[in-house]
């Protein structure tokens, strides 16, 4: 069965300045799976397989979404890790608490709770994957990374389909736009 997620696309440029700074890191010899800058984007909530009936009703749902929200502005806040220091499972651009955001993924979360879907309650953390799956290769992680501070408005999200064995990996099935009054 198809597995989704519901997510936030990067704008095209700072997917690729991420991808070019990652470059300098060296990150492929320390973790498994490096995405690529189309597939760059911040996850609000993994759904896992997800019935097609039921991901009908889901897209429904979140259309709701595109009157209560304005786009919101978010500003990526330096470089940190998921995981023990020497050995992280994941590297991660960090992005500023902003609570529009926090909010629009709580509206997220409940949309997809009034549907019974079982999803992933961990506190949401939002923030920019640049690796993960540790490799083991090398016994220590000490590497220094900082990217600048940026800003950038977010102005949808999208329902994501996972498909593992494509570059990218992830395709938008369903985008909402974020129309609401400020």
């Amino acid at each position: 069965m198809q597995h989704y997620f519901i997510g936030i696309k990067l704008p095209k440029d700072l997917a690729q300045q991420l991808v070019d700074l990652r470059k300098g890191w060296h990150l492929e010899r320390s973790h498994k799976r490096l995405p690529v800058a189309e597939d760059l984007h911040i996850t609000l909530l993994y759904l896992g397989a997800v019935e097609s009936d039921l991901l009908k009703q889901l897209l429904s749902q979140l259309d709701s979404l595109s009157q209560k929200f304005s786009p919101i502005d978010i500003t990526l806040n330096g470089v940190s890790i998921f995981g023990n220091p020497l050995t992280p499972r994941v590297v991660y651009t960090a992005i500023e608490e902003q609570l529009s955001l926090q909010l629009l993924q709580k509206a997220v979360l409940e949309k997809c709770l009034a549907l019974f879907l079982q999803v992933d309650k961990k506190p949401f953390v939002p923030h920019i994957t640049l690796a993960k799956k540790w490799s083991g290769q090398h016994e220590m992680f000490l590497k220094v990374m900082d990217i600048e501070k940026q800003s950038f408005s977010i102005t949808d999200f999208s329902v994501y389909a996972i498909n593992p064995r494509e570059t990218p990996s992830y395709q938008a099935i369903h985008t909402i736009i974020l129309s609401g009054s400020t």
